[in-house]
């Protein structure tokens, strides 16, 4: 089975990092953007150290034209 492209939009925010802890620890989902507002740029572990261990993208700027490469947005 292939892996679910996932956006999460408002990352950084306290749903948004419980999320991000979630779906980084499936098996099944690829978390291919953070985005945010106010932190472009930054690690998500700026937000919860817990995780730093993760491989995961820095926060981005939303774009309408990242959403041809997601299948699910959060």
């Amino acid at each position: 089975m292939s892996k679910i492209n996932v956006l999460i939009a408002g990352s950084t925010g306290y749903i948004g990092v419980q999320l991000t802890k979630i779906l980084a620890n499936h098996k099944n989902v690829k978390i291919k953007y953070l985005c945010g507002s106010s932190s472009i740029g930054k690690e998500i572990s700026y937000f919860d150290k817990s995780l730093s261990k993760k491989k995961l993208p820095k926060i981005i700027k939303f774009n309408k034209k990242l959403l041809t490469n997601v299948d699910i947005v959060f």
